[in-house]
């Protein structure tokens, strides 16, 4: 049997979970305001890179704040 490292898995979970919630703000608003569902993508692609940037810029700069970048987990 494969012993599972509990953090490892963790870890893995969060980055769909990231992606779900970077994503939902964009769908919500083309849902609701009837716009192509094609700038959604480009916007949660966009919010991703922002997120990376953010949790890139905290570690680089030993910032706290900034390693869970925009989704704070």
């Amino acid at each position: 049997m494969v012993k599972v490292n509990k953090s490892a898995l963790v870890e893995a979970v969060k980055e769909p979970l990231r992606l779900l919630v970077l994503a939902v703000i964009p769908f919500g608003i083309a849902w609701l305001g009837g716009l192509p569902y094609e700038w959604a993508v480009v916007a949660t692609v966009a919010l991703k890179f922002l997120d990376k940037f953010v949790h890139q810029l905290g570690k680089n700069t030993d910032r706290v704040g900034l390693v869970k970048g925009i989704t704070r987990f």
